[in-house]
C-alpha cells in the first residue's frame, strides 16, 4: 500500500511540475491498463481514480447509470414473462459488437434459435454474437431429473468450468435464466456458492457480466441480489386499461439515479426515458412580452414576464385553449419559436383554428399530439429535447389532466411538471399549463392537482349566468411579480379578430358562485 501511495504521489508531482504554469485550472490523466485512469486536478493536487464504464446499449439507461455498467462487475436483470429481459441482454451484447468486443450469450432456459429469431426482429447483430446453449447441461430439463446437492461436486464443477471456458477472453457475457440453477439445487447455500463462483470466475478477467432471472422471491431479496453490483427489475403495470412498462433501478454500487423509469419496446428497439432534473442556463433578461391582446395584457399587469410559469384553469369550454393560441400566435408573429403539446385535440384542428381566429399561419410553432406519447416519461424527455434543441420562448401543455392517463400516480405528474418548470422558466422561457377543473358549476376550484403554488400567473375561466344567458368570464387570480387587475370580464371569440374581452364586471356580485346579480 505504501508503494502504491508513493507511486501516485510521484506521478502527481511530475504532472504538476509539467503543467505548473497553469496548475490553477488544469487537469490531466494517466492511463493504467485497460480500465483505470488517474486524474490529477491541479487546484488541490488531488488524485482521483475513475473506473471505465461499458455502455448498456439501451438508450436512456446510460444516462441514469451516468455512463453505463462498470467494467469487470456483475449485474442482474429481473422481471416476469414478457418484460424484455432477453431483449435487454441482446442490446447489451449488440453494443459490444458495435465496439468490436468479444461477446457471449449463454442460455440456460431458452432455445437459442428462438433467441436469434427475436434478435433479428429487432435488427440486432445476432450473427456476430457467440451463442452457447447450456440447457442440456442442466438435468432438470431432461426426462431423468437429478437434483444437485453437496455431494454433486463433479456435476457442479463441470457446469461451472463449462461457463468459465466459454467466457474466456470475453468482454461481455450475458447468462440468461440463472434462476434455473436454483431449481436443481437442494439448498440455498449451495445455490449461493455456485452463483458466487460463476460471478467471480467470469469477472476476474475484467469481463462485464449480466445475469437474468425470473422474479421468484421478494424484489431485492433473492440470493443473487447480494452477489451483484447492480440490480434492475422490469415490470408491467396496468392503470385504467393502460399498460406501462417500468424499469426499477433497485441497486447500483456507484453513482447513479436510483428510482423507477418508464421504458418502451417498439419500433425495433428498447428505450428508457430518464426522468431526472436537467441543468438550465440563465442567459436572459426579465422583460414583459405581450399576449397579443391589449386587454389581456392589462389584466395581467402589462403582459407576461419571460422566465415565468402560467396556469390557465377552468372547466371545459371556457376558452383556455384559445387564450393559449392567442399567446402562441403573438409569439410566432414576433418570430420566436413556440411549442404546443396538444393532448386533447389534433394538430390539424389547432392549425385551422389559429388561421380562422387570428388570420395567421404559424411559421415557428411546433405542435405535438397525444398519439406521440405512450407514457409521461416519454413526454418529459420529448419536452426536454425540444426545449434544448429549439429554445422556444413559449411552451404550452394542454392539458395536464391527460398526464394522469400517461402515468401511474398523480404524485409523479406534479414531480414531472416541477422539473419542466425548473428547466424552462429558469432558462428564460414561458411555460403554460392548461388545467381543466371538475366538480359542480358552483365550485370555485383552481387546479385540483395541488399545482397552484408553482405558478407565477394564474388565469381562471368559468361559465356564468349573465342576463339570462350562459357566458364565459375570465379573471387573473395571481401575478407573482406585481399588481394585476382583479375584476371578472366577459370573454368571447370572433373569427379573424381572436379574443374579445369585455369591460370589468364591477357592478355585479355572485362572481364566485357563477350567477351574476346587480349590486
Amino acid at each position: 500500500m505504501i508503494c502504491i501511495i508513493y507511486l501516485l504521489l510521484t506521478i502527481t508531482f511530475i504532472l504538476s511540475a509539467h503543467f505548473h504554469d497553469n496548475y490553477s485550472d488544469r487537469c490531466d490523466s494517466v492511463e493504467f491498463g485497460r480500465n483505470i485512469y488517474i486524474y490529477v486536478e491541479f487546484t488541490c493536487l488531488e488524485v482521483v481514480i475513475v473506473t471505465e464504464k461499458a455502455s448498456t446499449g439501451i438508450k436512456g439507461l446510460d444516462t441514469i447509470l451516468k455512463g453505463g455498467f462498470i467494467r469487470g462487475r456483475a449485474y442482474l436483470i429481473k422481471g416476469g414473462p414478457g418484460t424484455g429481459k432477453t431483449l435487454f441482454g441482446l442490446h447489451f451484447l449488440a453494443e459490444g459488437v458495435k465496439n468490436s468486443e468479444k461477446v457471449v450469450y449463454i442460455s440456460l432456459d431458452e432455445n437459442v434459435e428462438e433467441i436469434k429469431e427475436q434478435g433479428r426482429a429487432f435488427n440486432l447483430p445476432v450473427d456476430e454474437i457467440e451463442f452457447v446453449d447450456m440447457m442440456s447441461s442442466l438435468t432438470v430439463l431432461t426426462p431423468d431429473i437429478v437434483f444437485w446437492d453437496t455431494d454433486s461436486k463433479a456435476e457442479v464443477f463441470e457446469f461451472i468450468d463449462s461457463i468459465d471456458k466459454v467466457s474466456t477472453n470475453a468482454d461481455r457475457v450475458f447468462i440468461d435464466g440463472v434462476g434455473v440453477i436454483s431449481e436443481i439445487t437442494k439448498d440455498l447455500p449451495l445455490y449461493r456458492r455456485i452463483l458466487s463462483t460463476i460471478i467471480n470466475r467470469v469477472t476476474s478477467s475484467n469481463t462485464t457480466l449480466l445475469l437474468s432471472c425470473e422474479i421468484y422471491r421478494e424484489v431485492g431479496r433473492d440470493v443473487v441480489s447480494y452477489l451483484v453490483s447492480g440490480e434492475i427489475v422490469l415490470e408491467r403495470l396496468e392503470k385504467s386499461g393502460n399498460i406501462f412498462r417500468i424499469l426499477r433501478l433497485l441497486k447500483y454500487r456507484g453513482d447513479a439515479y436510483i428510482g423507477d423509469y418508464y421504458y418502451d419496446i417498439a419500433d425495433g428497439k428498447l428505450e428508457l426515458y430518464p426522468t431526472i432534473p436537467q441543468k438550465h442556463e440563465k442567459v436572459w433578461n426579465r422583460e414583459l412580452i405581450s399576449t397579443g391582446n391589449e386587454v389581456l395584457d392589462r389584466m395581467l399587469g402589462g403582459g407576461i414576464y419571460r422566465g415565468s410559469n402560467v396556469i390557465i384553469c377552468g372547466k371545459t369550454g371556457v376558452g383556455k385553449t384559445n387564450i393559449c393560441l392567442q399567446i402562441l400566435t403573438e409569439n410566432d408573429r414576433r418570430g420566436e419559436n413556440g411549442i404546443l403539446y396538444t393532448l386533447d385535440e389534433h394538430k390539424d384542428v389547432i392549425v385551422e383554428r389559429i388561421d380562422r381566429l387570428f388570420n395567421h399561419k404559424p411559421k415557428n410553432l411546433i405542435i405535438r399530439e397525444r398519439s406521440e406519447f405512450t407514457n409521461i416519461g416519454k413526454l418529459y424527455n420529448t419536452v426536454v429535447n425540444d426545449f434544448k434543441e429549439l429554445r422556444p420562448s413559449v411552451v404550452v401543455i394542454d392539458s395536464i389532466n391527460i398526464l394522469d392517463q400517461l402515468s401511474v400516480s398523480g404524485v409523479e405528474v406534479a414531480r414531472i411538471l416541477t422539473m419542466l418548470r425548473d428547466l424552462i422558466v429558469r432558462s428564460g422561457g414561458v411555460m403554460i399549463n392548461v388545467v381543466e377543473t371538475h366538480g359542480s358549476a358552483e365550485e370555485f376550484v383552481f387546479t385540483g392537482h395541488g399545482l397552484s403554488h408553482l405558478c407565477d400567473y394564474m388565469i381562471f375561466g368559468r361559465h356564468i349566468e349573465f342576463e339570462g344567458e350562459i357566458q364565459k368570464a375570465i379573471v387573473v387570480i395571481k401575478n407573482r411579480f406585481g399588481n394585476h387587475e382583479r375584476s371578472f370580464r366577459l370573454l368571447d371569440i370572433e373569427d379573424g379578430k381572436g379574443l374579445k374581452i369585455g369591460e370589468p364586471l364591477k357592478g355585479y356580485r355572485g362572481h364566485m358562485r357563477g350567477v351574476f346579480e346587480e349590486r
